[in-house]
């Protein structure tokens, strides 16, 4: 589904297109998608890459965004759930139903490698500007390389859990 709004009157061509991989979780897609509405609020174009089953968990996100006129695009991938042993719509952290399927879920989400591959090298009239991927994507580094253009990684955790794992590698228990 696409959203489309005058944004701040440039022309698509001209605007810079962020292209969001959250993690598919709600904990990182959260945040995600306050980053997709301020970079849409500044006249960016975003895609925000996702699935068919946590696209329609962002049912009210997308309304607000249609309703704001901001340019948000949520791009649905398909989730190979049942090629690695997941339950059908399985499509997100909080759909596992064994820790022992982590490993299962985390190799099909490296699979959405190739298919959004072909969703950026479609994007003629808009071509990406740069992605700003979950940390756990490691993938996405690949993409942004072969396209020549800039890769962020966004970390979910919050500054008090980071703050932890610092301290935790400077000090010896």
């Amino acid at each position: 589904m696409t959203f489309t709004g005058s944004g701040d009157g440039q022309s698509g061509s001209m605007r810079a297109h962020f292209v969001l991989v959250p993690m598919l979780a709600q904990g990182h897609t959260i945040p995600i998608t306050d980053m997709a509405r301020l970079l849409a609020e500044h006249g960016a174009h975003v895609s925000f890459i996702t699935t068919p089953v946590n696209a329609s968990r962002l049912a009210g996100f997308a309304a607000d965004v249609e309703a704001s006129g901001l340019e948000v695009r949520l791009m649905e991938l398909h989730f190979p759930s049942a090629e690695f042993g997941l339950p059908d719509g399985c499509e997100n952290l909080d759909m596992i139903q064994s820790t022992d399927l982590l490993p299962n879920f985390m190799y099909a989400i490296a699979m959405l490698q190739e298919p959004l591959k072909a969703y950026l090298h479609e994007q003629q009239c808009s071509p990406p500007s740069c992605i700003i991927s979950d940390l756990i994507h490691w993938w996405t580094g690949d993409i942004a390389r072969e396209l020549g253009i800039p890769r962020l990684t966004f970390s979910g955790f919050c500054g008090f859990s980071s703050l932890i794992r610092y301290n935790q590698k400077r000090q010896t228990l």
